[in-house]
């Protein structure tokens, strides 16, 4: 090997040094051929797997009731939205499960919406009431938890116990006090006139305490209603069919287009009603037309005559 010039003598370790760095780095992982994460594998969730995820994220017990006390009362709604390609399928699903309900002796209608307009998308709305103990197995509640057209559920729990409870209590201590109020008005019928006052207080008090009791009781029946049964909502919807020549680059294109074609066509519309607006008018109004103006030429004509005999006398008058 021939002996090199001492300045390239001298660069030869650092060129070494930037050479085996180089292949060290090359060796390494690189960012850019780094394997790409692994993706969740696609698909669609069933109703019943949509029903039970959302049974789980708002449940405040299990749904066989284990962990629940026997008397824990709860409330529950269940929400069902339904989307639907055609509006015949929407109409057959809605009356399918509204005489489902119907027919069980088990479920109530409370509500029921059906509109299908000639111009728009059809849609429909129906709430229910199932008793608890009869809510999985319903033909209603099944109708739409294993539609295919089902989109999505919501379900919410609140816990009416404490109210339950406090409600019974409260009645208790009134019915009690009712019960005491009768002794004393009982006992008050004895009362000398100058007691009379106090008879009427003790009426008035237990007219009072009556009231409450029933409005108590009137909540505790509501209380047991939804605590007892259990409220389904079923929303139907018919989608909007979207064209794919919405989306893109020329999606503005078309879009103005579009809007334009509409416009034209609601102009012409504006007009054809202008016209036959003013055709009873124009009907009318072409005879009395004629008819003025053939009696305003007679007219004028007479007028222009007097004018021409005033100006005549006024000649006259000053020519004497």
């Amino acid at each position: 090997m021939p002996d090199l010039p001492r300045p390239y003598r001298l660069l030869l370790p650092f060129l070494l040094l930037a050479a085996t760095l180089g292949l060290a780095g090359c060796d390494g992982p690189a960012l850019d051929n780094a394997p790409p994460r692994p993706t969740p594998p696609e698909g669609r969730f069933s109703g019943e797997a949509m029903v039970r995820q959302a049974d789980v994220a708002g449940a405040a017990r299990p749904a066989d009731g284990a962990g629940e006390a026997p008397d824990t009362r709860i409330e529950e709604r269940r929400g069902y939205n339904l989307q639907f390609d055609e509006a015949e399928a929407l109409v057959a699903a809605y009356r399918e499960t509204h005489e489902a309900c119907v027919a069980s002796e088990h479920c109530q209608v409370e509500q029921g919406r059906l509109q299908t307009p000639r111009h728009g998308l059809a849609s429909g709305y129906l709430a229910m009431r199932v008793a608890r103990d009869q809510v999985e197995s319903a033909e209603p509640v099944r109708l739409v938890a294993k539609s295919p057209a089902l989109s999505g559920v919501e379900v919410t729990r609140h816990d009416r116990t404490q109210q339950v409870i406090d409600t019974e209590a409260r009645l208790a201590q009134q019915v009690v006090l009712r019960e005491r109020l009768k002794e004393l008005a009982q006992e008050g019928r004895g009362f000398s006139e100058r007691r009379i006052q106090d008879l009427l207080q003790v009426e008035r008090e237990l007219a009072r305490v009556q009231g409450e009791i029933e409005s108590m009781q009137g909540q505790q029946r509501h209380l047991a209603r939804v605590t007892d049964t259990v409220a389904i909502s079923a929303d139907f919807q018919q989608q909007r069919w979207v064209e794919p020549r919405q989306h893109g680059v020329l999606a503005p294109l078309w879009r103005a287009l579009d809007r334009s074609v509409s416009l034209f066509f609601e102009s012409v519309g504006q007009v054809i009603l202008v016209v036959v607006f003013l055709t009873p008018w124009l009907v009318i109004g072409l005879p009395v037309l004629w008819l003025l103006s053939r009696l305003w030429r007679p007219l004028r004509r007479a007028l222009s005559r007097l004018g021409e005999m005033r100006r005549a006398r006024r000649r006259a008058a000053r020519e004497e």
